[in-house]
């Protein structure tokens, strides 16, 4: 079964059970509850009607769930079994779906009170936490996080606090179905009566998440006096994200992450004092700017802090690159994850990032801006202010001026995945064809070559041919540069996943027939897209090698009669 198929079929169930309820949050709680009978009881779907109630009673006391909302007065769970029969419901696809129905159906008007997929992931990337770890969330809402915190391990300890009892007990819901104990997940106030605080006595946490809502009214009166927030001065009642961020500092052993918005982080005098202070305590490991558009109905320009003891350094990264976000129907959605998590865990200074000392850090702007030269990055690098030309392949024969001459023709089947492609690997030899044409659009040594369809990027390069000679036909593309170190740099920078995700791109965004040269040519470069020639390019003559080895090897076994 596809996933499309089962993710249907989920929200087919959803939209069925919203028939039965008046409040959206209790449709939510009851598909939750049938998503847990899946899991864990599916057998109940086969009893008779008088066995099911009592059947059904028993596994709400074992999974202690209070006044569940899955009514059979009205509810028929043939029609639900008939959807969910033989569905695999792992993790992935119950987080694919709570992210379809909360942020992108924005109908259902859930989208205030969860978190886009992509940044849970990234969010709980950058916590980087190991099984058995306490992670605390100071407000949880409806608890989106824990389907991505679990898929990373199921056996953290999970802390929390949350002002809105119709959020948690979906929260509460989603940890059960995650597997994640959920008996510390409270409904409480936190800035009137902390819950880990208790007699002066803090509770710590080794990680901590928030993602904390940006509409809040904070009553700051009370808290003047309070000594989690009189030493920061981050009582600022426009930007209710700082009181979050300020009581975790309390509770936080190693690493905590929160989005706030960008005004935070720079001139506003009345948060000059936080970012002193976090200066001072070198509390700040990283700043990364997020893409605009990537929350429905949300106009802020958000960025994450990342808090760490002991920092000496604060790494920026701009993720409102067109590298990290691709638009996805009315909002844009974050990518490429692996590699901005690589960056973050290296450290690591790339176009797209700064590691920046904490000496040289100006208190009074902290955002990515301010490190990170945007406008430098590759307005003046692309391909073809590097000086590469794009050219279609051609149909050089079966015209009435067909004259005899011998060349290579070469088609995607020709490509290789790693390394160069020799006159020993050509098989397609021509005898007849119009010869102006095939000198006119013959490959030189060291052209680089791409299909010219599809939507994932076929790449290869053409090697040292000599005298022989080799025309690409219609269905691709040839980069050349009169340069052979030119071409062979930007082979490897095309090779790697920057490079191919920037590819990726360049086809989206041309028609569906084929591949735009306009686009191609302007594919933007890092400044520094020649060091990939160092670092990889003996290494993938080397895997190409043993490629060709293992493909013997294989064509011989296969030959065995």
């Amino acid at each position: 079964m596809f996933k499309k198929e089962e993710l249907k079929k989920l929200i087919d169930c959803f939209e069925y059970l919203k028939k039965h309820y008046l409040d959206i949050f209790d449709a939510l709680r009851a598909m939750l509850e049938v998503l847990l009978i899946c899991k864990h009881a599916s057998f109940l779907f086969d009893l008779r009607p008088k066995d099911l109630h009592s059947a059904l009673d028993d596994f709400f006391n074992q999974y202690e769930i209070s006044q569940p909302k899955l009514s059979l007065n009205s509810i028929k769970l043939n029609r639900l079994k008939k959807n969910l029969l033989n569905m695999k419901l792992d993790l992935k696809l119950i987080e694919e779906f709570i992210y379809i129905i909360t942020q992108q159906k924005t109908v259902n008007k859930l989208y205030y009170y969860s978190t886009p997929l992509q940044v849970n992931r990234l969010l709980v990337g950058l916590l980087d936490i190991k099984c058995g770890e306490e992670v605390y969330n100071p407000c949880y809402g409806m608890g989106s996080v824990f389907l991505s915190l679990a898929q990373i391990c199921s056996e953290v300890r999970l802390f929390g606090e949350e002002l809105d009892s119709k959020l948690s007990k979906i929260a509460v819901l989603i940890a059960k179905v995650c597997g994640i104990e959920s008996k510390n997940l409270f409904v409480n106030d936190l800035l009137k009566d902390p819950y880990f605080i208790k007699q002066q006595q803090v509770r710590k946490f080794d990680k901590i998440l928030c993602n904390p809502p940006m509409s809040a009214y904070v009553g700051l009166e009370s808290l003047k006096k309070d000594a989690r927030f009189s030493q920061m001065g981050a009582l600022a009642k426009h930007y209710s994200e700082l009181i979050f961020l300020t009581h975790s500092l309390a509770h936080l052993k190693k690493r905590g992450v929160f989005i706030v918005r960008n005004q935070v982080l720079q001139k506003s005098a009345s948060e000059a004092k936080m970012r002193q202070k976090l200066l001072e305590n070198r509390m700040i490991e990283a700043i990364i700017e997020l893409p605009k558009n990537i929350f429905p109905l949300q106009n802020h320009d958000l960025s994450i802090i990342v808090l760490a003891p002991n920092s000496e350094e604060i790494l920026h990264i701009n993720a409102n690159n067109d590298f990290f976000y691709i638009r996805d129907g009315k909002y844009n959605q974050l990518i490429n994850l692996d590699y901005l998590l690589e960056l973050f865990k290296n450290k690591a200074n790339s176009p797209y990032s700064k590691l920046t000392s904490i000496r040289e850090i100006k208190q009074d702007d902290l955002s990515v801006n301010a490190y990170l030269n945007f406008a430098s990055d590759n307005s003046f690098y692309t391909l073809k202010k590097v000086g590469f030309e794009a050219i279609r392949g051609q149909r050089v024969y079966g015209s009435k001026g067909d004259e005899k001459i011998s060349y290579y023709d070469i088609g995607i089947a020709d490509f290789k995945l790693l390394g160069f492609i020799t006159i020993q690997n050509l098989e397609n030899i021509k005898e007849w064809g119009n010869k102006r044409k095939i000198q006119k659009y013959a490959l030189q040594s060291y052209d680089i070559l791409l299909s010219l369809r599809g939507n994932s990027p076929k790449i290869t390069i053409l090697g040292d041919i000599g005298d022989k000679i080799c025309v690409a036909n219609t269905g691709v593309v040839v980069l050349r540069h009169q340069e052979k170190q030119k071409a062979l740099q930007l082979y490897c920078f095309l090779f790697t996943q920057e490079g191919q995700e920037k590819l990726r791109q360049v086809y989206e965004k041309s028609s569906k027939d084929s591949l735009s040269l306009e686009l191609l040519l302007d594919l933007s470069l890092p400044k520094d897209y020649e060091k990939f020639f160092e670092k990889i390019f003996h290494k993938i003559l080397k895997l190409s090698d043993k490629l060709d080895n293992l493909n013997k090897e294989i064509a011989h076994l296969r030959s065995i009669k």
